[in-house]
């Protein structure tokens, strides 16, 4: 049984013409740091100097049409041509104002079919936030070419390269800091090293701080593997990965994201609403399976569907069995042993390799802990990621009133739901905060 797709849930109208794939690339990047020190601001990076280049990619059979879409605009808002028209790029050179950190950004056109001659209104979405130093001063981002195309005259494969860069204050910290990366699910065992099927079949390769190729890391140890250079084999249509960067000092950071083989000849939708209204209610996803543009039967194929937050971190669906709503954290320890004590008892203690959602009282701070050894119904112990979750584990009273829950699965498959043919998926307004990735994996039995 192997996979042989994947797909997540994008922001475009679908109809019974060709399958149309549209997403948005940042040349710096979705995060800016803002620092105010008395009259002196600072902006890393500064769109003032060096522009947010937004790129928007629309891939028909594997084809980017996005030069052929008429009444082409961007937007501050969905429908709006306030950033311009008629153009594929939009350069953002004013920086992100702090007092409103989210600034979302649309791409919008129509793709007329050259065979059925329907017409498909294609929307795109990216969003770019500011982080105040101070409260958030340093944070982990991969930036670069999340997109490979064919290589129409066959030969050598193409490849695309993607680079992480931990920013502080003072600009992007370089100093001693080490790499790892990771293919989903993101367990120990899907580190990109030495060891990894991906790395000894020369598929994906490794470029130090400096730019010059760097050794595959042993298998478990942080490297200066600054930059991954994926090539198109290694890509079944999605590839989910995961950075993970460490300073000099030991700590910690991780993000997601994702790259796109559009030579595929598989292709997944999700189709279903996506806008949830006051966190209420649910949404059903029906996925879709297409090879060369054409419709398959998907009554053999199981789906496994998982999720990630706002922040862009591993989440998961929530098990409504174990908990049908929200329990509220009365006090909890700190650290990567952290211990939660809730209000209200579980019919069960969770075992290790449980995850548990927790979210502050203000709604700020999100994030999924791995369960350990030792737990009670009103006392969850998490222990150190094993399994690809936060490492970004709670300071004193950093959840204090805040609210818990618990994920459906265990261990590497902690917060994934599972399907199987045509069956729909149902998401509910718990498993998503504010907003999030829903990430689609189709499996053929027969591959």
């Amino acid at each position: 049984m192997g996979v042989v797709s994947t797909g997540q849930i994008t922001l475009y109208d679908y109809n019974d013409a060709a399958p149309v794939t549209a997403f948005i690339n940042a040349s710096k990047g979705l995060s800016q740091l803002y620092t105010k020190d008395e009259s002196l601001v600072t902006y890393n990076p500064d769109y003032t100097s060096t522009p947010n280049v937004l790129t928007a990619y629309v891939y028909v059979n594997g084809v980017n049409v996005v030069g052929n879409l008429a009444n082409r605009k961007w937007g501050t808002t969905l429908g709006g041509s306030d950033l311009g028209t008629g153009v594929s790029t939009y350069s953002k050179n004013t920086n992100i104002d702090p007092a409103n950190p989210i600034y979302n950004v649309y791409f919008e056109g129509d793709y007329t079919d050259p065979i059925t001659m329907l017409v498909t209104h294609v929307t795109a979405q990216i969003t770019l936030n500011s982080v105040k130093s101070g409260t958030n001063a340093v944070f982990l981002q991969v930036d670069g070419q999340l997109a490979i195309e064919p290589n129409p005259t066959g030969g050598t494969k193409n490849s695309a390269e993607v680079k992480a860069h931990l920013m502080r204050a003072a600009g992007e910290d370089t100093t001693g800091v080490t790499y790892k990366w990771f293919v989903s699910p993101f367990a120990a065992a899907d580190q990109l090293d030495a060891n990894h099927a991906l790395v000894t079949g020369s598929k994906i390769t490794f470029k130090n701080t400096a730019g010059g190729a760097a050794s595959a890391p042993a298998d478990g140890t942080w490297a200066d593997v600054k930059s991954l250079v994926i090539r198109e084999d290694a890509v079944p249509d999605m590839l989910l990965l995961q950075c993970q960067a460490k300073d000099a000092d030991g700590n910690i950071w991780s993000y997601n994201f994702v790259v796109t083989d559009i030579s595929d000849p598989y292709d997944v939708k999700v189709l279903g609403q996506n806008v949830f209204k006051n966190g209420n209610g649910s949404c059903i996803l029906t996925p879709k399976v297409y090879y060369g543009g054409a419709e398959i039967n998907i009554a053999n194929y199981t789906f496994n569907w998982k999720l990630f937050d706002k922040n862009n971190k591993k989440s998961g669906f929530i098990d409504t069995g174990r908990t049908s709503a929200a329990k509220t954290i009365s006090s909890h320890t700190t650290g990567s042993a952290a211990a939660f004590t809730i209000s209200v008892a579980l019919a069960a203690a969770p075992v290790a390799g449980d995850v548990i959602r927790v979210i502050s009282a203000d709604g700020l701070s999100i994030e999924s802990f791995e369960v350990g050894s030792g737990s009670t119904t009103t006392v969850i112990n998490i222990r150190p990621s094993v399994n690809g979750f936060s490492v970004n584990y709670p300071a004193a009273n950093q959840y204090n009133n805040g609210k818990l829950w618990i994920y459906k699965g265990t261990g590497a498959t902690a917060g994934v739901a599972n399907t199987t043919g045509s069956a729909t998926y149902t998401v509910t307004g718990d498993d998503i905060d504010g907003s999030g990735t829903v990430f689609l994996e189709a499996v053929n039995p027969n591959f």
